[in-house]
């Protein structure tokens, strides 16, 4: 593979915005590697938001978005019936399916973050001479509850076909990633060849936490909480009880949010939120993987603000077995944020960051992108060797092969500290 040559074209859906902060992190992580990133996202505000971070993005034209009302609760049976008039339309499937097909033309492959249906349908056609190469990418959490959307709502038949429909369309995509909470994929697991299971990727502070504290402004004793909400949290009322029993705490805080930019200390973009993070002793999100990894990797606990969606439940029950710690609060009834708020701020120890983890996380991320890259020239070389550059100098630049996971956790630390040292502080600059 001519990596100088070699594109890749991300569809990250807009509905949750650690797709975007994903699809952002890579371009730039994989910019140092000469594997350049073209993004596509599905709506207008999605492309604002990437460009508020310094990454160009068209957005998909056939409209679709999952709907949520103004505390972040997914409205199931809408988005459902929003899908079914989406799948049916040729202007809106077919359209999409036709854009990123044209838009794949001389990629190596297409990322899906996360189950976009026209990417979907694209790796549906995998075995087709011609077909475009999909790798899903999607957090464990989402992809169990997508395909249990249905379970106990109507005929088991029917929710087992549903099942075995979207298996049958995943296995049928050139490879996948799935990013999880997990310990087993914590030093990354690959499963044959084009199969991966990785820690999820966040931003790494470009400043040690009490470089960021006095960038801040803020004292040693100062309780500081940071603040990342995506646009689905849109209620003015739920924002004023957040912010009050924050200062009944004694916390000041940074917030990050789009439809409440314009109150006092928020605004709608980040691009240094890790560094944020750095210096907190609080975070607080919705329940999504990433920001889950965030709290971790910062050591800072997670207020999360959650909805009726089942894979953020699924997230902290999984974050929460590794040792993370979390509690949830309702957003739709959130009397109980006070009292999660001072057992988040006593449960915290004075420091227990992982200075080394973004780095080695960023590392597994790296490696397999162009594992993936390296695998679809391979293919395209055996099965369309008219697609592929044979000109002197183009040769593969395969990256070394993964380790299988050692089989306990002594091999694990053992292999972590024989890691090399990683130079990835260039990609924290968002969060």
């Amino acid at each position: 593979m001519d990596a100088r040559q070699a594109r890749v074209l991300y569809l990250a859906v807009a509905d949750g915005r650690g797709h975007l902060m994903r699809a952002h992190l890579l371009r730039r992580l994989l910019a140092l590697c000469d594997l350049s990133i073209d993004v596509i996202t599905t709506s207008a505000a999605g492309q604002a938001f990437l460009a508020g971070l310094g990454t160009p993005a068209d957005v998909l034209p056939g409209g679709f978005a999952l709907l949520f009302d103004d505390r972040h609760r997914l409205l199931a049976r809408p988005t459902e019936r929003a899908l079914a008039a989406y799948i049916a339309s040729p202007r809106q499937l077919g359209r999409d399916v036709a854009y990123l097909a044209r838009r794949a033309s001389g990629a190596r492959f297409i990322v899906n973050d996360s189950l976009h249906p026209a990417a979907l349908a694209l790796a549906a056609a995998g075995g087709r001479a011609g077909a475009a190469h999909v790798v899903n990418l999607h957090g464990e959490n989402l992809w169990q509850a997508a395909v249990h959307n249905f379970d106990r709502r109507g005929p088991d038949w029917a929710s087992a076909t549903f099942r075995r429909l979207l298996a049958a369309i995943d296995a049928r995509a050139f490879g996948g990633i799935v990013h999880s909470l997990a310990l087993r994929d914590r030093f990354g697991v690959q499963e044959g060849r084009n199969r991966f299971r990785l820690p999820p990727l966040t931003a790494a502070p470009l400043r040690t936490r009490a470089e960021a504290r006095r960038a801040l402004g803020l004292s040693a004793r100062d309780r500081f909480a940071a603040i990342y909400l995506n646009p689905h949290f849109r209620d003015e009322g739920l924002a004023a009880h957040l912010e009050a029993t924050l200062a009944a705490a004694g916390f000041r805080f940074h917030g990050v949010s789009e439809p409440w930019a314009s109150r006092p200390c928020w605004r709608a973009f980040d691009a240094g939120f890790g560094d944020v993070v750095a210096a907190s002793d609080l975070l607080v999100s919705g329940a999504g993987a990433a920001a889950l990894e965030q709290a971790r990797c910062a050591g800072v606990p997670l207020l999360a603000l959650v909805g009726d969606q089942p894979e953020q439940a699924l997230n902290l029950e999984q974050a929460t077995a590794t040792g993370i710690e979390a509690r949830a609060v309702a957003a739709a009834a959130p009397d109980g944020l006070g009292a999660a708020i001072e057992a988040l701020a006593a449960a915290a120890p004075a420091s227990r960051a992982l200075p080394d983890e973004h780095a080695r996380v960023h590392r597994l991320w790296r490696e397999t992108f162009l594992s993936l890259a390296a695998l679809t020239k391979e293919n395209d070389h055996a099965t369309r060797p008219e697609l592929t550059d044979d000109r002197p100098g183009a040769g593969d630049q395969q990256p070394r092969r993964w380790r299988r996971r050692p089989r306990n956790r002594r091999a694990q630390s053992r292999a972590a500290a024989r890691a090399p040292a990683d130079t990835d502080a260039a990609t924290g600059n968002a969060g």
